[in-house]
């Protein structure tokens, strides 16, 4: 007769005890890490996390037992390209056809920015690249070699399957005319811009200057036909006073959209600038101590994005990119926008050669004075000290 011991545990049960413990220990080894660096952790989305940490649970512990991870960089300096998609809620990325055939959806770059960062000097520069730039597109495969502009480059690398996916084609795109490497690169969405500076519980933006936008497109009425047979009611009237504003999601996305705004604030450069100043505002915020020492809302920051962020940061890096920004000085980051205004080194040739379409080339027809003001942008000439 085989005699079973209900009183103590079986060496089966110890092995369960085990890794309980060892799981409750991953878990607490998390918390702690989010709760100590947890200013950068929230680009990550959730998905990717989990995901990362089932393949190499033995990150969580790097996070701690090395928390100076190394950034790639080159010549001091982490450059790194944000982009923005005009992708509405609600419209996957893919989806399958009646023959179960799966197609990926093509999204435009609204927002196109490279951030640099000093890793020893902690100064930050943001370069800002007009969407409507007529690039060169390189091919892979069967892909041959094509032109566009430069915010159709993401959508091409994705639908075409390029190595690395569209995150990837935009960084070489962008770091062949720009003259400079592109180390990593992040990529958002409108929604997931939304629900981080509400879930920040706002922003606070300085406006430069009063505007309304008598066209600012109502969502959702895109192919809208008024009673009226016009088109008026797909458009909306916007307006902001001059100062410093608080701004909830809606009114960040608005601010920074708009593109037909009066008193100078109606073109794609302007754009660009109030980009910029959005973005510098989510910095300071995302990064303030309250933030940083708040689970709930590093949680919450988690939950609001799955398909909104796309990085190709490694998780093991946060941990040392929240060290570098934390240093960098608000009040001195530098801007720049591209654009075509007399000094400016961008023009607009004669729209029947493109299709009839808008777009902007370098003066020139090259990049080498763009280049060398980046570089000088980055790399400024040292005072003399006699």
């Amino acid at each position: 007769m085989k005699y079973v011991d209900l009183g103590a545990p079986s060496y089966k049960d110890e092995k369960k005890e085990k890794k309980k413990k060892i799981v409750k220990f991953t878990i607490a080894a998390l918390l702690l890490s989010i709760v100590l660096y947890g200013g950068y952790l929230f680009y990550w989305p959730i998905s990717q996390l989990i995901k990362e940490i089932i393949n190499n649970p033995g990150i969580v512990f790097s996070l701690i037992k090395d928390p100076l991870g190394d950034l790639d960089s080159t010549d001091g300096r982490t450059n790194i390209l944000l982009l923005g998609i005009d992708k509405r809620e609600g419209t996957p990325f893919s989806y399958k056809d009646q023959e179960g055939i799966t197609h990926k959806n093509g999204f435009l770059t609204d927002t196109i920015i490279v951030l640099s960062v000093g890793k020893e000097t902690k100064d930050a520069v943001m370069i800002s690249i007009p969407r409507d730039i007529w690039v060169e597109i390189p091919g892979w495969d069967d892909y041959p070699d094509s032109a566009g502009k430069i915010n159709s480059v993401y959508s091409v690398g994705n639908i075409q399957d390029y190595p690395g996916g569209g995150l990837e084609l935009a960084k070489k795109v962008v770091s062949k005319n720009l003259g400079i490497p592109i180390h990593y690169a992040t990529r958002i969405d409108f929604g997931g811009f939304r629900n981080t500076i509400n879930t920040l519980e706002g922003i606070e933006v300085k406006v430069d200057k009063t505007f309304d936008d008598y066209n600012y497109p109502v969502e959702g009425k895109e192919n809208a036909v008024c009673s009226d047979g016009s088109f008026s009611c797909r458009y909306k009237r916007i307006h902001f006073d001059a100062g410093l504003q608080k701004m909830d999601g809606e009114t960040a996305l608005v601010y920074v959209r708009s593109r037909k705004g009066t008193n100078g604030e109606g073109n794609d450069f302007a754009r660009a600038a109030r980009q910029q100043k959005v973005l510098v505002a989510v910095r300071k915020k995302a990064l303030s101590l309250s933030n940083l020492l708040e689970p709930n809302k590093v949680n919450n920051l988690f939950k609001d994005f799955g398909e909104s962020v796309e990085t190709d940061f490694s998780l093991n890096l946060y941990p040392a990119a929240l060290q570098l920004f934390k240093g960098v000085d608000t009040s001195a980051i530098k801007n720049l926008v591209l654009d075509n205004t007399k000094d400016g080194y961008l023009y607009s040739p004669n729209p029947a050669q493109y299709g009839g379409a808008y777009v902007l080339l370098p003066k020139g027809e090259n990049w080498e004075k763009i280049q060398k003001k980046i570089h000088s942008f980055l790399f400024p000439p040292k005072e003399n000290s006699e």
